[in-house]
């Protein structure tokens, strides 16, 4: 999940940014107060809205892995690996059914 710092504009996965403290302090609420690595700025990581954000990009990813057809190019089998390894990670927060049968099915269908 990706976080961006509201004063530098840095943009990077949010164990990236240092933790400093986790939800339930009153100025924390749910969330988590992280440090960005580029600029020094504390920034709030909402979890919620990280996976509002996520939730968009897993069905982007979905119909773009649906869209690879098998090939000998590595290039584009590449792309595929890596695609189904995010979708992967992701699903592991979402434990979607459907999800996790797609990915096995075009798992099959590319690599064996």
């Amino acid at each position: 999940m990706d976080m961006t710092c509201h004063i530098c504009g840095h943009t990077a996965n949010y164990l990236e940014f240092t933790y400093l403290c986790q939800g339930g302090c009153p100025a924390c609420g749910e969330s988590d107060l992280r440090q960005c690595p580029v600029c020094g700025a504390r920034c709030i990581f909402s979890r919620a809205e990280s996976l509002e954000d996520e939730e968009v990009k897993m069905k982007e990813l979905a119909e773009k892995l649906a869209g690879i057809v098998k090939s000998r190019d590595p290039q584009v089998m590449a792309e595929a690996k890596n695609l189904l390894e995010q979708l992967y990670k992701m699903n592991q927060r979402w434990n979607i059914p459907s999800l996790q049968q797609f990915l096995k099915d075009r798992q099959r269908e590319l690599f064996m």
